[in-house]
């Protein structure tokens, strides 16, 4: 083939060709090639390809072809270049180097091809590639591309957050075949019920389904809405399945939210007091709740205008309330609120406070909404409240309470001047700072507090609490609680100390008084237990010591018998003292004068008082009555008296006081019910008592005195009165100043007091008289069997009141019963005593105790045909009690 024919294919051939030389100088290019660069043969001709290059070519290109021309390799690639008016064009080139037969390089053969345009769609094509990928990544919806299988084949960011997956796709796809998810009712949702593999089943979209997500390391449940949908081609066929992944849950919180508003507000439009309605200009509809009858005790009207609103405000008023309103739509008011008198439903004035929101279109009312309150009560309330502020200032400045407030950085400290006032400091002291106020801390308490204090100031604490002691400005002491709030900077610094001093002397001294009531409530019942024994035992003594009397001749013998009667008789006194104080000596309770009685019981102190101790009763002329055992009464003031005797040896003044005493709030408040009582005081100028004593006087057997100059039941018993009474005992005293001793007795209703019994002793003896005796003890037992005996009755004997109504049932002629309180097993005394005489009416029952309940006592002795011998007793006692019993 020659030279020329070679030339014509060349130039035919539809892409750009030329031959270069080993040096890399074009040697030919043909007729396309000079089409696409716009150079003539002639003009590109010794010249090397990189000519075509220019500024935007990439150096990795340009770097590839030299490292191919180097290695005499073919390379293959597109190539931005530039034709000769400087156009950019691409230019897919393939140069191939050309060997010799031996086997030197000889030049190289160059291939080009325009494909500015393909390169241009691809370009196109990977930009919205790239788009799409950064779409897809950045799109809030969590979106799962899926193959026509539903295996997920692309998986977005915002998809794998809901999804709890990995932000990496590739181990986000892996992971969420792992998934778990649960629908609504809490079961889990199948794999195969995925809306994506449901579409891949039957082709159709899948919308909505609401998924709950159970996932590890997620705290809270996450609600998803899922949806699918499949990508079809032209034949119909399903190429991709796309879904959606949306995180509904705020929405449904806020659905919830709003459901419960909504709730709330059906809830809170029925209870409300208020009359809340909605009224439409337009149409003259009116809603309003349940309160609008209420209010204005009619049924609202159907339809609601301009005009007949005014029906519902007073007509004095109706003209300025009817102005109001329109002068509100003319200036285009949202809201308006006020207050218009109405006539109430039954009679009278009130005073109702609206306030609503108006609402318009195109600058017109057409709705307005409000409420609508009856301010009637409330305004009568105000009335009142405007009284007592007044008071409630004075009862605020008469508060123990200091306010105070410290910054930490500078030290100063602002407190109340009326705190200070109120709590008895030096006001010179002023300005304060922290270091003032530590001074009036007393020295044994403030290491300790200042302590405390800087610990919380410097740690992380927001609260802070004291109790401590600080000096008055007269020298005396307060026990005071320091209670304060501390206000931090964000890098917790703290910067302000705010906080309140409360005096708590008098509350704390009410612990006391308390914790001192319940241990002496404690040592009560073990001593009234041990007197209980203790009085059958001198009971038996008394008794055979009696007897003994009577069979004995000689003077000698009966000396030594009344020995032992006598000793048995202070015993009886002691567990009658015992008694008291524990609260289960019986009493016997009658109205009387406290005058007159505090006159009598003066009569008999007198006598026990030397000349050099004055004595002076103060009652103030009053009269006062109260309902308490007379004789008690006396034996306590008695024992009062003899202690105050004791405490002035060197003389002094004795004063026996009586007031009238109200409990409300205070001191003695939680100790003794609200309401009236009587003070009756022994306040005496001794030695007084010291601080470690006082909380120890009223238990029994406790005594400052010399070994056998006292019992130590004296106070004891005095307390265990007033409290058996109803009331309570109080000791006040310091030493070198005197002691007060305070007894408290409910007041008894007005009346002239009940005159005491001044019965004659009763006849002794009885015959033919049939006695059921009812006692546990044995010995006891056969003691008041003996004596009965020794009267002349017939004795009939029971340990247990189940067996004194066996025997009842058998002896129905029984009209008299002797029995104990305190028995073993489920029936006492007075349960027995209840039950025999409901099953006996008639039958007389004579209830022998020395222990006994107060109160199931007092109950047994209102009923008829019952009595009280009081244990330990002798013969004639138990003759004497029974004969007034047959005579009653």
């Amino acid at each position: 083939m020659d030279k020329m024919f070679r030339r014509e294919i060349l130039e035919a051939i539809g892409h750009g060709v030329v031959f270069t030389d080993p040096a890399e100088k074009i040697t030919y290019a043909n007729r396309y090639f000079c089409e696409i660069t716009g150079y003539d043969e002639s003009e590109v001709l010794g010249r090397t390809c990189r000519f075509l290059q220019g500024p935007e070519t990439a150096g990795e290109t340009k770097w590839r072809i030299r490292q191919a021309l180097d290695a005499r390799t073919q390379f293959d690639g597109d190539v931005l270049n530039y034709r000769k008016n400087g156009d950019a064009f691409w230019n897919s080139m393939s140069i191939t180097p050309q060997f010799g037969d031996d086997g030197d390089l000889i030049g190289y053969v160059g291939i080009t091809r325009d494909v500015t345009e393909s390169k241009a769609r691809q370009l196109r094509n990977e930009e919205l590639e790239q788009q799409f990928r950064l779409i897809f990544q950045k799109i809030q919806a969590g979106i799962v591309v899926h193959s026509p299988e539903g295996d997920v084949e692309m998986i977005n960011l915002q998809a794998c957050r809901l999804l709890g997956l990995s932000h990496d796709e590739d181990a986000a796809l892996g992971e969420f075949e792992e998934l778990t998810l649960m629908l609504e009712d809490g079961t889990t949702l199948a794999k195969e019920d995925y809306p994506a593999r449901q579409v891949a089943a039957t082709g159709e979209f899948k919308r909505g389904l609401i998924v709950a997500l159970a996932q590890d390391g997620l705290k809270d449940v996450r609600w998803l809405s899922c949806s699918a949908f499949p990508i079809c081609n032209d034949a119909g066929e399903v190429t991709v399945i796309v879904s959606s992944v949306t995180d509904i849950t705020h929405a449904l919180e806020q659905q919830f939210a709003a459901q419960r508003d909504r709730e709330r507000f059906e809830l809170a439009s029925r209870a409300a007091k208020s009359m809340i309605f909605d009224w439409n200009l337009v149409t003259g509809a009116l809603w309003t709740n349940q309160n609008f009858e209420r209010i204005f005790g009619t049924q609202p009207p159907a339809e609601m205008n301009l005009d007949n609103v005014a029906q519902f405000v007073l007509e004095a008023e109706r003209e300025t309330t009817h102005g109001q309103l329109l002068e509100a739509f003319e200036q285009g008011s949202e809201r308006l609120e006020g207050e218009f008198r109405f006539a109430r439903p039954r009679g009278g004035v009130g005073i109702a406070h609206a306030e609503f929101m108006i609402h318009y279109n195109d600058e017109k009312p057409v709705r307005i909404v409000g409420a609508i309150r009856d301010l009637t009560e409330l305004r009568r309330k105000e009335q009142r409240l405007e009284t007592s502020e007044e008071r409630l200032r004075i009862v605020a400045e008469l508060s123990s309470d200091m306010l105070w407030e410290l910054d930490p950085r500078t030290d100063l400290l602002w407190r109340a001047s009326e705190g200070v006032e109120r709590l008895g400091l030096d006001p010179s002291l002023a300005p304060y700072s922290g270091g003032v106020w530590h001074n009036t801390i007393l020295p044994e308490d403030r290491r300790e507090v200042i302590a405390s204090f800087c610990e919380a100031i410097e740690g992380k604490a927001d609260r802070w609490r004291a109790e401590y002691r600080i000096e008055r400005a007269d020298g005396s002491h307060l026990l005071v609680e320091d209670r304060a709030a501390i206000i931090r900077s964000k890098d917790g610094t703290a910067i302000r100390v705010v906080g309140a001093v409360r005096d708590i002397t008098e509350s704390r001294r009410l612990e006391d008084i308390l914790r001192e009531n319940q241990s002496l409530e404690a040592l009560g019942q073990l001593t009234g237990g041990v007197a209980h024994d203790f009085n059958n035992m001198l009971m038996i003594i008394m008794g055979n010591a009696e007897t003994l009397a009577e069979d004995l001749a000689s003077p000698s013998d009966r000396e030594r018998l009344e020995l032992i009667h006598s000793a048995a008789r202070n015993g009886a006194e002691l567990t009658s003292r015992l008694l008291s104080f524990a609260r289960q000596q019986p009493l016997a309770p009658q109205r009387i004068d406290i005058a007159e009685q505090m006159a009598q019981a003066a009569r008999l102190i007198r006598h026990a008082l030397p000349d050099q101790v004055e004595l002076t009763v103060d009652v103030e002329g009053q009269t006062l009555y109260a309902e308490v055992d007379p004789s008690q009464l006396d034996n306590a003031l008695v024992n009062l008296a003899l202690n105050a005797r004791d405490a002035m040896p060197k003389g002094g003044s004795l004063s026996l006081e009586a007031r009238p005493y109200r409990v409300e709030a205070g001191l003695l408040d939680s100790v003794l019910d609200p309401g009236d009582y009587i003070r009756i005081a022994m306040v005496d100028t001794g030695a007084g008592i010291a601080p470690e004593i006082a909380p120890r006087v009223f238990e029994p057997f406790f005594t400052t005195k010399p070994i056998g100059d006292g019992t130590g039941l004296g106070l004891s018993m005095v307390y265990g009165f007033a409290k058996q009474s109803g009331g309570y005992a109080l000791v006040e005293s310091s030493p070198g100043k005197g002691t007060t001793v305070s007894i408290f007795l409910p007041q008894a209703a007005g009346g002239r007091p009940v005159p005491r019994s001044n019965d004659a002793s009763p006849r002794m003896g009885r015959q033919d008289a049939t006695i059921l005796l009812v006692e546990d003890d044995t010995q006891v037992r056969d003691y008041v069997e003996w004596i009965l005996n020794a009267e002349g009755y017939s004795v009939l004997s029971a340990s247990d009141g189940r067996e004194a109504l066996e025997i009842l049932e058998q002896h129905t002629e029984i009209r008299l019963m002797c029995t104990d309180v305190v028995m073993p097993g489920r029936m006492d005394g007075i349960e027995l005593t209840r039950e025999a005489q409901r099953r006996l009416p008639g039958l007389k029952v004579l209830v022998i105790s020395g222990y006994a309940s107060e109160a199931s006592l007092r109950e047994a002795l209102d009923w008829s045909d019952t009595a009280w011998l009081p244990k330990p007793f002798t013969r004639r006692d138990l003759a004497g009690a029974l004969a007034q019993m047959e005579r009653s």
